[in-house]
């Protein structure tokens, strides 16, 4: 299937899940859009993200051109992580829809978070299994 420029939707949207399918790309992606940030301080900052997966999130943040790494020569080395030009246009768009998204309680009782989006940015409530 393409789209009116003859690119296979289906392919781009799979990228995009690649890029951003993995727990904790959003969080990491929405922290530096407010600042450059070092390991340690993301950690502890992205409250339950263990070093390993964040490490891994770090690393395919990078390789898709999003996030940059630099080291300062300190002592000891301090290594920072920014978004490159590509990654704060990549964060605009998403800063963009996180405005039309909300967390809507559904009133039955029990836990049901459902993640709406809409036209005019109202919530719907969630029905089904209620």
């Amino acid at each position: 299937m393409t789209d009116a420029n003859g690119e296979d939707w289906q392919t781009l949207w799979h990228r995009l899940h690649e890029t951003l399918g993995g727990k904790w790309a959003f969080h990491v992606l929405r922290l530096l859009s407010e600042r450059d940030a070092g390991f340690n301080e993301m950690r502890r900052e992205l409250d339950g993200v263990t070093a390993k997966t964040l490490s891994k999130r770090l690393g395919e943040l990078r390789c898709h051109g999003l996030v940059s790494r630099s080291v300062e020569a300190t002592s000891p080395p301090r290594t920072r992580y920014a978004l490159t030009p590509e990654g704060e246009r990549f964060v605009s768009v998403l800063r963009d829809v996180e405005s039309l998204v909300s967390v809507a309680d559904c009133g039955c009782g029990r836990e049901c978070e459902v993640l709406t989006v809409d036209a005019d940015a109202t919530a719907t409530v969630c029905t089904e299994g209620c």
